[in-house]
Order: structure tokens, then C-alpha cells, then sequence
């Protein structure tokens, strides 16, 4: 069970850094698509990427709640 757990929270640190990687390469990619006047940067930054970071986002909140459970959290406990 242990190592479930630690397989689960590699798991789920791989994907928080993936998407939140993602999620401020849209928004870089976007901010130079306004800089240079460029409309299709701002959407196509969203077209490219966007399905790859809700899915890496969707993937973490799962194993998030998966370890809730592996980890026996209660509700308000820090």
C-alpha cells in the first residue's frame, strides 16, 4: 500500500507541474499574440494546447480525489 501512495503522489506532482505548465504557456503565448496584434496566436494557443492541459488538469483533480481516499483525509484537516 505503500507504495501505491508514493506512486500516487508522483503521479499527481508530475500532472499539478504538467498543467500548470501548460496553463502559462496559453497565457504567454496569448499575451504575445495582444502584444503583437495577432489573433491567431491568442486562439490558436488555446487550440493547440488547451485540450492537453484540461486533460492534465482533469487527470490531477482525479488522483487528488483518489488520494483523499489512500490517505484517509478528513474534511477540514490542514
Amino acid at each position: 500500500m505503500d507504495t501505491l501512495k508514493r506512486a500516487t503522489m508522483t503521479l499527481f506532482k508530475i500532472g499539478l507541474v504538467v498543467f500548470l505548465a501548460l496553463g502559462i504557456a496559453v497565457v504567454l503565448a496569448q499575451a504575445a499574440g495582444l502584444v503583437a496584434g495577432d489573433p491567431g496566436l491568442v486562439s490558436g494557443a488555446v487550440s493547440s494546447l488547451g485540450m492537453a492541459m484540461t486533460v492534465a488538469a482533469g487527470v490531477t483533480g482525479l488522483l487528488g480525489f483518489v488520494m483523499s481516499y489512500l490517505f484517509h483525509w478528513k474534511a477540514g484537516e490542514d
